[in-house]
């Protein structure tokens, strides 16, 4: 039992990211199908249970490798997408222009997904050392990523619905950006 709430807490802890990435696409999204928004936070999931699972098998000889240039691009990827954001949020002033992220392009949602999930590589490593069962641990932060991304997409969308004036590229483009910043604080980068 112990081991479920720890991993729970875990999947909880790495889908935070993906959370505000998922708000910053629904504050900014003008999609009317259902389908795009359930694909986005799939995909989601998806990299970031793939995450664990390839630092769980990769083992740590190679975290060492990874470790050293993970957060640049998780760094990258926020801050091209939020510098995107911010441009476009400046210029279409609110809600009512079509969103820079295009939840239909293959390539934006998963370099979203990777930025948000790079870390998880990291905790699938230690997960294969502290013993936990891999199959339990990634059905459950697959779980609980989805789920989060579709509070975020959804809860955005309701904002700008009922905002219409609320600058929402401008803060999404802030929030990636400042993702990016946490990834190299956490890394010991701005120290």
């Amino acid at each position: 039992m112990l081991d479920i709430l720890t991993i729970f807490v875990l999947a909880v802890g790495l889908s935070m990211d993906t959370f505000a990435v998922s708000m910053t696409a629904g504050l900014t999204d003008r999609y009317k199908i259902k389908f795009i928004y359930y694909r986005f936070a799939f995909t989601m999931g998806f990299i970031q249970a793939l995450g664990i699972l390839i630092g769980y098998f990769l083992g740590i000889g190679l975290e060492k490798l990874i470790s050293e240039f993970d957060h640049w691009i998780a760094f990258s990827l926020l801050v091209i997408i939020g510098g995107k954001m911010l441009i476009e949020g400046i210029k279409n002033k609110g809600c009512t222009k079509r969103s820079t992220i295009n939840m239909n392009n293959f390539y934006i949602v998963t370099g979203l997904g990777i930025a948000t999930s790079i870390d998880a590589g990291i905790v699938g490593i230690g997960i294969s050392l502290a013993g936990y069962n891999i199959i339990l641990t990634t059905t459950l932060i697959f779980i609980i990523t989805f789920l989060f991304s579709c509070f975020g997409l959804f809860g955005g969308k309701f904002i700008c619905k009922y905002f219409n004036n609320f600058p929402a590229e401008i803060i999404g483009g802030i929030v990636l950006i400042i993702l990016g910043i946490k990834v190299l604080i956490e890394h010991g980068v701005l120290n």
